[in-house]
């Protein structure tokens, strides 16, 4: 076995029947989900894609949405996943900078996209049917080679994209098979957007154990309520999602749906989980296990955490640790001079990873790779490169690493990475805005928020003009929820701006 598509092809082979994807009372079972998927492979390939090359998907979950992932690594391209809330200009701009050779879009956005880009563009759910009864020719693929590229947000103003391979992939998947059991009997939901690194596991891990994923709607993302009801009619066994949606879970009335249900695994990451309600989910549903899996987009999953009954004591106040380095991923820390420290009780810094999870690089950024990348010297050996994360960690007795917050100025809001500076940069660019700098505010992963600053360069400022700039530019979730007009930035002594000065404002 070698690519992320091998294990749709094996299961299809072993249990054609069962049902692999699941979404709003529709299933595909494991054959017509191969079957389907190589239709599309064919037709990216008829039209002039190949191995390698880049294939935009822009479109709602669905369960379209999953044969089109599964029918471009079948044709040894590499899927570009786009937030399907994003603004015309923002996925232009990644389509362009991929250098996508086609595009697979839902029927609203394929009339602009044929008249923005000369690549083909296919409507999503459009394949022919597989009516040969031959199998797709498997397109061989290196574990080297890129399987997708997942774009967060920049600090220059525009997204950047994080290029993954097969090998990346599949180190995070085959160990998640086996640490949390997944079988051809579990019932995985899919919770996370798949422009998020978190739908890499719930498409690819469940489809590796023969398990069948089940999609929530994107209406029902964020309501507790909803994601109760979800969980107990869809018998879901694992769940993964960012704490915030757990905690919106119990804090709907019907909450105690999920002490019924057939949850045996509650996974969740991409931000710290309060310690009350971890408390209180633990609680309710006793017999499932809880893990903390932690890892930026570059690196897939690199630590994790398995909840014990001593991390969630009364007493105790701070979110659970984010662990030790999985099997295939290794873990340093950095000092503030760039010096490698040791991992002993007390420690602390910057935590950096290497190992065959982590990314092939920044696609079309080569320095913003050198930079985000330290060399760490070991003893006797050639020097070892790993990621910065720009997560500062300190290890506790046990010797798990405990987050401490960011090094630098990027904030997770709901479970999303986002770089001040690229808001900021976009502010800027709007009519009559002189400067703006923008601040988190906010504790528990519910309640973050970005507000903004904005010194005019004549008065009066049209907030509502400058808000319709930003809805044009970025996603809704990196749009500012609130903004204020003042004649100046404060700075620090340095000529910084002073955001905890903002954030106290």
């Amino acid at each position: 076995m070698s690519g992320l598509g091998d294990y749709l092809r094996h299961w299809a082979a072993k249990q054609p029947d069962v049902p692999a994807v699941e979404f709003q009372g529709r299933t595909l079972t494991y054959a017509d989900l191969d079957a389907r998927s190589s239709s599309l492979a064919r037709a990216l390939l008829r039209n002039g894609v190949g191995p390698g090359d880049r294939v935009g998907l822009w479109a709602r979950k669905s369960i379209e949405t999953v044969v089109a992932i599964h029918g471009v690594l079948k044709a040894g391209a590499v899927y570009v996943p786009i937030d399907p809330s994003a603004p015309f200009n923002r996925a232009g701009h990644i389509l362009t900078h991929c250098g996508v050779s086609c595009v697979i879009a839902e029927d609203d956005r394929v009339d602009w996209l044929r008249e923005q880009f000369a690549c083909p563009t296919l409507t999503l759910g459009s394949e022919e049917p597989d009516t040969s009864g031959e199998g797709m020719p498997p397109v061989l693929v290196d574990l080297r080679d890129p399987a997708y590229i997942l774009h967060t947000s920049g600090s220059k103003g525009t997204p950047k994209g994080v290029a993954l391979s097969h090998g990346n992939a599949r180190a995070f998947v085959e160990w998640a098979v086996e640490e949390f059991g997944l079988s051809p009997a579990d019932r995985v939901s899919s919770h996370a957007p798949f422009h998020f690194d978190l739908s890499i596991l719930d498409l690819f891990a469940t489809c590796a154990a023969g398990a069948c994923v089940v999609l929530v709607p994107e209406s029902q993302v964020g309501l507790g309520g909803a994601l109760n009801k979800f969980v107990a009619d869809q018998r879901i066994t694992v769940w993964y999602s960012v704490p915030g949606a757990l905690t919106r879970m119990l804090a709907a009335k019907n909450s105690e749906l999920l002490a019924g249900s057939a949850l045996r695994a509650v996974l969740f990451a991409g931000e710290p989980f309060p310690l009350p309600h971890l408390r209180t989910l633990r609680a309710l549903v006793p017999s499932a296990r809880f893990y903390n899996l932690y890892g930026p987009t570059e690196t897939n999953v690199c630590l994790f955490h398995a909840v014990r009954e001593t991390d969630v004591s009364p007493h105790l106040t701070r979110p659970v640790p984010i662990g030790r380095p999985c099997p295939y991923a290794t873990a340093f820390l950095i000092g503030p001079d760039g010096r490698p420290v040791e991992i002993a009780p007390g420690a602390t810094g910057e935590l950096c990873i290497a190992g065959e999870s982590v990314m092939l690089g920044y696609w079309g950024d080569d320095a913003l790779t050198t930079s985000k990348t330290v060399l760490i010297p070991q003893d006797g050996a050639e020097p070892v490169a790993a990621y910065r994360t720009g997560d500062l960690v300190r290890i506790d007795d046990d010797l798990n690493h405990v987050f401490l917050g960011r090094e630098d100025d990027m904030v997770k809001i709901r479970g999303h990475r986002v770089e001040i500076g690229e808001i900021e940069a976009v502010l800027s660019a709007a009519a009559n805005v002189r400067e703006a700098a923008c601040v988190a505010v906010g504790d528990g992963p519910d309640d973050r928020a970005v507000q903004a600053y904005v010194v005019p360069e004549s008065a009066p400022l049209d907030l509502a003009a400058v808000r319709r700039h930003c809805l044009g530019e970025l996603p809704r979730y990196m749009v500012p929820e609130r903004f204020h007009v003042v004649a100046e930035l404060p700075v620090t002594r340095t000529g910084k701006i002073d955001r905890r000065g903002l954030a106290g404002a």
